[in-house]
């Protein structure tokens, strides 16, 4: 992966060339990002470009034997740690200790076919899908063991770990040693979508790096050439996305199954407008059947929606952004609507979003929800 292969984040890309440069990379950077904004695909471009043999213009080649090997995430020196749990996949044996290297194979393969994946796509590849991964402490000591061995063929040994937040407290705690006293040639690439649930003592022995979302025309030219969209479609998709390049992509690839959430969407509201709380719990209780990413899906495009009915609301139906179907839709709304329901509506939503990463209950979140929506409007 090479800097120019990253839709977004130009100045980023700028900043970590100039920071290898000038040899002024510390030996611990945290990538703070929304899911799917790549920052995974940084981690990867710049151990790329540190080891390149033929960099230049502040990017790494692609062509040297370093280059193609990270091509496809098998650079001897370069490292990848996950959240994880026992699976179906693993022996009777590997299912009492479970570490990364166990799922190394499925995480390659869908990192090398989407690096804008998420913690939903990861899971389902290695079979967890319906359980809550963790990084424990038999990971931390995986790490430590791997980086107290030598560089194989370069000066640094590089760990990724894709969402920290989801370390245990005792491995968090072993981390941070490692942190504190790095061995020799060591560099750690950490990503993670929720700093905040992060030691704090973790954070503060790193260089934190943000990324930003793509801005909203940038991304529908994106989707318009990679997916040959039409301009009206690509906007739409790019606002859903709200910046995350993983979740356009997403969403176009399940264009049909997200035309069946916004029809979601919008029998929810309608149930609402109609007092009807028998026929909103009916939708509740759909929601809650769906799998998770489903789900998650649902919620964004219920932001998206809330977003739409609140513009046009305050007479700015141009900003919108809304297809002729849905602005019709959005225009026969809003004059039923409270005006205090969208603030309302779309912190619930939020809190949704939140609670489904943390594996609450999806009868009660989506109950909740429903029940809200009912109040609120």
């Amino acid at each position: 992966m090479r800097f120019g292969e990253i839709y977004g984040n130009d100045a980023l890309k700028a900043r970590l060339g100039k920071l290898v440069d000038e040899n002024r990379l510390g030996h611990a950077l945290l990538f703070v990002e929304q899911e799917g904004m790549g920052a995974f695909a940084f981690a990867v471009a710049l151990s790329q470009y540190l080891n390149c043999t033929g960099a230049k213009d502040g990017d790494s080649c692609g062509e040297c034997p370093s280059c193609r090997l990270h091509a496809h995430l098998s650079y001897p020196d370069l490292h990848f740690s996950f959240p994880i749990s026992s699976s179906p996949k693993l022996s009777d044996q590997e299912k009492k200790r479970p570490v990364s290297s166990y799922f190394l194979r499925d995480f390659v393969s869908l990192a090398t076919d989407n690096p804008y994946f998420d913690s939903h796509d990861l899971f389902a590849a290695i079979g967890i899908e319906n359980k809550a991964g963790a990084i424990t402490v038999n990971e931390a000591r995986e790490i430590a063991n791997i980086l107290s061995l030598q560089p194989y063929q370069s000066q640094y040994k590089i760990m990724v770990i894709w969402e920290p937040e989801k370390m245990t407290t005792e491995a968090a705690n072993k981390l941070l040693k490692l942190l504190e006293e790095p061995p020799a040639g060591t560099l750690f690439l950490l990503v993670t979508h929720q700093m905040e649930n992060m030691l704090s003592t973790v954070v503060s022995r790193c260089q934190v790096i943000r990324l930003q979302p793509v801005e909203r025309h940038e991304m529908a030219l994106i989707l318009e050439k990679r997916f040959d969209l039409n301009a009206e479609e690509a906007m739409n998709y790019a606002t859903l996305a709200a910046g995350s390049v993983g979740r356009a992509f997403s969403a176009v690839g399940n264009a049909e199954g997200t035309g069946s959430v916004q029809e979601s969407v919008r029998s929810l509201l309608d149930a609402a407008l109609a007092k009807s709380l028998v026929e909103v719990m009916d939708v509740a209780e759909q929601l809650s059947s769906l799998g998770r990413d489903r789900q998650k899906l649902w919620c964004v495009t219920a932001e998206d929606m809330i977003r739409k009915l609140f513009v046009t609301s305050q007479g700015l139906g141009s900003i919108a952004f809304a297809d002729s179907d849905e602005a019709e839709y959005i225009r026969q709304l809003t004059p039923r609507i409270k005006q205090t329901f969208y603030g309302k509506a779309f912190a619930a939503v939020d809190t949704a979003l939140r609670l489904i990463d943390a594996n609450v209950s999806a009868k009660l979140i989506f109950a909740d929800l429903g029940n809200r929506f009912f109040l609120y409007i």
